[in-house]
């Protein structure tokens, strides 16, 4: 009786071994077809993209299918585009009532069209208020995909709520968050606002980072006092971030932290760079 049980369990196992192959098949198979429809309805509609881009008031076609697929080219090109090419395709879309479209889709069941309602609706707003609520989503890729969206649309504004969504329960990867506060651009680490007094050392970590990264001047006040944080991590990313925004007048802070710093360790190294870059270089202690 136990072999017969042992057997059974085999052929159990077995039998959910080859029905998961087979749902996994299944699953690519509809993944390909899908993609190659939507490849072919993107080559469909470039001719009308290419219209509006003229500046040309293009009809919306009367298929839906087609409807649908020309809106989303024109939204994934609004943010490749500059300058007058973008304006057309901004107002084609919402002339046409995607804006709308892309509001009710932010409310929408699915996570796919969530995501997409986003894209959709920040490039044709300037306001990213009505998609910040889907940084805290339930779906790992409608987060990540708004922290992308929010980056590529040079949504200034939104840099705290980006950060916040990087070191949330929750939230999006640090790597991901970055790229998009660079894209966005800040020309000004009063963009940061309330993260550089953050209680997250991960949140001041990631501002200081894309400080230095972008060599934002008046982030030196901010990196300096971080060099005195308890956090060993973000005292050595401030000093390397004051060795790239350059300023000299960073050099006594730097000297300061020097003092207490381990000797070898990445921290002092990292402090010894600054200082050099900084036409302060200091000898071995």
């Amino acid at each position: 009786m136990r072999y017969d049980v042992a057997g059974w369990v085999l052929v159990a196992a077995a039998g959910a071994t080859v029905l998961l192959l087979v749902v996994i098949t299944a699953v690519r198979a509809s993944t390909i077809v899908a993609n190659r429809r939507h490849e072919r309805e993107r080559s469909e509609v470039l001719p009308l993209l290419l219209e509006i881009t003229d500046g040309a008031d293009v009809p919306l076609p009367g298929d839906r299918r087609a409807a649908r697929a020309l809106g989303t080219s024109a939204a994934a090109l609004v943010h490749k585009v500059r300058g007058a090419d973008r304006a057309d395709l901004a107002g084609w879309l919402r002339r046409n009532g995607f804006r709308e479209e892309a509001l009710r889709g932010l409310r929408a069941r699915r996570p796919a069209r969530r995501a997409a309602a986003a894209e959709l609706y920040l490039a044709l707003d300037d306001d990213p208020g009505p998609v910040l609520p889907l940084l805290s989503d339930t779906h790992a890729r409608v987060r990540a995909t708004v922290v992308r969206a929010l980056g590529e649309a040079g949504a200034v504004t939104a840099i705290p709520a980006i950060v916040e969504a990087a070191v949330a329960p929750r939230g999006v990867s640090t790597s991901t968050a970055a790229m998009a506060v660079v894209q966005a651009g800040p020309s000004s680490a009063s963009a940061f606002g309330p993260v550089w007094d953050s209680a997250d050392p991960r949140a001041r970590r990631l501002a200081a980072d894309v400080a230095g990264h972008l060599g934002l001047a008046d982030a030196r006040p901010h990196l300096e006092r971080a060099l005195r944080s308890e956090d060993q991590t973000l005292r050595t990313r401030a000093a390397v971030a004051l060795g790239r925004v350059g300023s000299p007048l960073s050099v006594g802070a730097l000297e300061t932290a020097l003092v207490g710093v381990v000797r070898g360790s990445v921290e002092e190294r990292a402090i010894l760079d600054a200082l050099a870059a900084l036409d302060s270089p200091r000898e071995a202690r």
